[in-house]
């Protein structure tokens, strides 16, 4: 009897044992778990602020926007805009829409200001950010810390307004609170922290069961850890809805349920703790992955290709990059959406997607908002890019022949420029030659087709 009392003892000593330790480790996965989705629900943000400006600046004309000014209301051109403004302003989540006019100097001011309590008065000084600037050199941008003026605190995305020339005729901004940004991120994370704490207080109360009761009661431990295994796989879906993923993508348990055939079974206790273990390293692992996928095109989003970006001027400085940047610009996409409606213009850019991954890594597509598409490549030869560039032309060509539901032929202009180590000193040097590349392009396209 002594000797089986003993044996009991030490069982239990060595189920507390991993008991305890499968807490901390489920404890530390919970808080790694709140922080990709924080990062994730961001980045979902950012893109949306992203989208409602970039499509504002997109409905703008740029040769007519330049020279606007508070004389000219009541004329059909001022009331326009006025009237693409006002829309955004009324039916969009967000504080407040205006036009920005550069003064130079890094110097902004305000341009039309559909608000119509307290708007801000034309040619006033607008608060200085780097997205701003950003977007004054053409690239849209979001504001990574928030900035305060006389109306409040806020976050704010920029898009420039190009003229028929290509230049920034002016800017267009939204502002989001900053109550109202912190709100969506802090929500989620709290979301995760509680779940994090439930789950651990379940793990102090199994053991607490086990050391309290004997043998006999062991298989009621199993099916509280049962139950915490359902509360974990909970919190992983709901991490998992936030970030993108449907509910049924996570697929089924790494290993089934089974009840042990012992009641005191050690080794039964060991695989089921290592195969929740394994279970949360992989959706952790899907719900990083999603956040750099952009959902209407299934290439990578802006927030990876910025990423990207940063690594690529790190190499740069290290001395050891080769690359190409090809840039896409779906031609009149515009048209399609005055017309069809901004479903049948993701449908265009979804098949513009297609056509660029038949060619290129589908990891190195980048659709970075509106109608461009980014490529970024290893150093290819001007024959190896031109032969790719053709094999675009071609699956375009064969999409333009099937019958498609947004009724538009789809062309693209297009720009490239390679790495050069002995005078780029950083992506954007590169990036801004294939940007002019493109540019042209389209000028081309826009004159034979009687575009702006």
């Amino acid at each position: 009897m002594k000797k089986a009392k003993r044996k009991l003892s030490a069982t239990s000593r060595a189920l507390v044992m991993f008991v305890f330790a499968a807490m901390l480790i489920n404890l530390a996965l919970g808080v790694l778990a709140a922080r990709q989705a924080a990062v994730a629900i961001k980045a979902q943000i950012r893109s949306r602020m992203l989208d409602t400006v970039n499509t504002a600046a997109d409905m703008l004309n740029g040769d007519v926007l330049h020279d606007l000014s508070p004389a000219d209301a009541g004329t059909p051109e001022y009331e326009d805009a006025m009237q693409i403004l006002t829309y955004f302003q009324d039916n969009i989540e967000l504080e407040y829409i205006y036009c920005i006019r550069d003064d130079g100097g890094r110097r902004f001011s305000f341009g039309l200001d559909p608000t119509s309590d307290d708007p801000g008065d034309f040619g006033s000084p607008v608060v200085y950010t780097k997205a701003l600037y950003q977007a004054s050199r053409g690239i849209a941008a979001v504001d990574n810390q928030p900035y305060k003026d006389e109306w409040g605190t806020f976050y704010s995305a920029y898009s420039p307004v190009f003229d028929s020339t290509g230049r920034v005729a002016g800017i267009v901004a939204v502002d989001f609170s900053k109550e109202w940004y912190d709100k969506q991120i802090s929500s989620l994370y709290w979301m995760a922290v509680i779940m994090g704490v439930v789950t651990f207080a379940i793990g102090v109360m199994l053991i607490m069961i086990v050391t309290g009761r004997n043998r006999s009661r062991f298989r009621t431990v199993n099916e509280q850890l049962n139950q915490m295994t359902d509360n974990l796989e909970s919190l992983m879906e709901e991490l998992e809805i936030v970030s993108g993923i449907g509910v049924g993508e996570s697929g089924a348990r790494t290993a089934p349920r089974r009840e042990s055939d012992e009641p005191d079974d050690i080794d039964a206790l060991k695989r089921k703790l290592a195969g929740m273990q394994r279970e949360l390293h992989a959706r952790i692992g899907r719900v990083r992955g999603q956040i750099y996928l952009d959902n209407s095109t299934g290439v990578m989003n802006k927030a990876r290709y910025l990423r990207t970006k940063g690594e690529i001027d790190e190499m740069i400085r290290e001395e050891n990059a080769e690359f190409t940047v090809l840039i896409f610009s779906v031609n009149e996409l515009k048209k399609i959406n005055s017309a069809m409606g901004h479903d049948y213009g993701d449908v265009a850019l979804r098949d513009v997607a297609d056509a660029l991954v038949t060619v290129y890594d589908q990891n190195r597509i980048f659709h970075i908002g509106g109608g461009e598409f980014i490529v970024i490549t290893d150093n290819a030869s001007e024959s190896g890019i031109q032969d790719s560039l053709s094999k675009i032309d071609f699956r375009i060509a064969t999409e333009n022949v099937k019958e498609k539901p947004y009724k538009h032929a789809l062309s693209l202009s297009m720009g490239y420029a390679a790495f050069r180590p002995e005078s780029d000193k950083e992506y954007m040097d590169v990036y801004r030659r294939a940007d002019r590349m493109m540019s042209n392009d389209k000028a081309v396209y826009n004159m034979k087709h009687g575009g702006r």
